[in-house]
């Protein structure tokens, strides 16, 4: 990774006035934001190569790793074995430990994990090892990654872009050695890194990770330099919008009304008994999700949009009254759904009274708007993930990146979530 840090802090192929690349101002700010944390928290510092070096109290490494690339002398990297040691206690040295604190006394791991890398799991040794403790390879980074999350710690992985100018090594071809140079202003040949950010505390994580954004957007200049991978956070900040659209071959069967309230949006559908003998009749419901900041970060509206996977949830009547002797109920059915060029989700339903007897009734659905976690990850992972790295041509990218990564938001935290939701209440017109 010394080929992120500028040598001599030389304007060789930085694009920043100072000579600093992305990379370095990523670890001041990163420093800033930590040492001004309330409440305080101390940093340690650790280097990870074949092993996860031992704890330096001192946020003074972490400026040393900003603009010295002799820091980086490591010839492995073990991914896996660092993010397994997040939940590990960490001890602090005996000179720092307070007055009248028990030397055996329990402790609790750090409150904030963040490991910077390159995102490539590297060993020298070639193997793998199921039991993911040495020379394994990126299947033990998701692993590692899928166990934290199992035991409810929040996480966020960041992905940016720098430029670089130095060796890159090949893991497919045992470390040789690539040299590879970004173009000054051609923020697509930047090499990219990762933050994976991890802590006990979700809404301790989510505001760190607000602030660091925030911190470091000025130092990107584009809006696409900076990817989130939310594997915890919330896609969704407020209530939806909607509408309901009743086209014109069907406005003689259906009659629609919305509800002034708008947290959640409702609507009221009448549907003609005349549907039962003619058919049912289309109905477009358009939903435009409140996607939080780390949605919007892992996608455009579009992108995010399709990610969705919508079900219509029956809420009344309840199921011991729904088919009751002497009642009949409306049915209501998605046929289809797009995503417009704004990130408008278009649901085309079809409305209809079944065949039977007995007095019409009220019925009510919930429309739910759930992250479809069938998708392995979000766009941006695939283009920023490759299969070889045996060229400077693909430097650019990240080594099995897709594979590291896919599949991790099939958790609790997310199959809970719902992103969007709206209601709809259908009866006789």
């Amino acid at each position: 990774m010394a080929g992120y840090v500028s040598p001599d802090g030389k304007t060789v192929f930085a694009a920043s006035p100072d000579g600093q690349t992305i990379f370095s101002h990523t670890l001041q700010e990163l420093r800033n934001v930590v040492t001004s944390l309330n409440p305080s928290v101390d940093v340690v510092f650790r280097r990870v190569d074949a092993s996860v070096g031992p704890p330096l109290f001192s946020d003074l490494e972490l400026n040393q790793a900003s603009i010295n690339r002799g820091t980086y002398t490591g010839q492995e990297t073990n991914l896996a074995g660092a993010i397994g040691s997040f939940s590990e206690p960490l001890q602090k040295p005996r000179d720092q430990i307070k007055d009248g604190a028990e030397e055996n006394e329990p402790t609790p791991p750090a409150r904030f994990h963040i490991l910077i890398t390159d995102g490539v799991q590297s060993s020298n040794t070639q193997r793998t090892d199921i039991s993911c403790t040495a020379g394994s390879d990126y299947v033990c980074i998701k692993k590692k990654l899928s166990a934290l999350i199992e035991k409810g710690w929040a996480g966020v992985v960041l992905a940016l872009r720098s430029e670089f100018g130095g060796k890159v090594y090949s893991e497919i071809n045992k470390g040789r050695a690539i040299p590879y140079e970004s173009k000054k202003r051609d923020v697509g040949s930047f090499r990219p890194f990762y933050l994976y950010i991890f802590s006990p505390d979700h809404a301790a994580l989510d505001r760190l990770v607000s602030v660091l954004k925030e911190r470091l957007r000025p130092l990107i200049g584009r809006e696409d330099g900076l990817r989130e991978y939310a594997l915890t956070t919330p896609y969704a900040e407020g209530p939806a919008k909607g509408d309901i659209t009743v086209p014109k071959e069907a406005a003689d069967f259906l009659e629609k009304s919305r509800a002034r309230e708008e947290d959640p949006v409702r609507f009221t559908l009448k549907i003609s008994l005349n549907t039962e003998k003619l058919g049912a009749k289309p109905v477009t419901i358009s939903v435009e999700p409140a996607w939080s900041k780390h949605a919007l970060d892992s996608g455009s509206r579009q992108e995010l949009a399709s990610l969705l996977r919508w079900e219509l949830v029956p809420v009344y009547p309840p199921d011991s009254k729904y088919g009751a002797q002497g009642s009949r109920y409306p049915e209501i059915k998605v046929a289809k759904q797009e995503v417009d060029g704004n990130g408008k989700v278009l649901l085309l339903l079809n409305a209809q009274w079944p065949p039977g007897a007995g007095t019409p009734e009220w019925r009510a659905y919930r429309l739910e708007g759930r992250l479809n976690l069938e998708q392995e990850v979000p766009p941006w992972i695939r283009q920023w993930s490759t299969n070889l790295d045996t060229t400077a041509e693909t430097a650019n990218r990240t080594l099995n990146l897709e594979s590291a990564l896919s599949g991790l938001w099939r958790n609790p935290s997310l199959e809970k979530q719902v992103v969007a939701e709206v209601y709809l209440r259908v009866g006789p017109q």
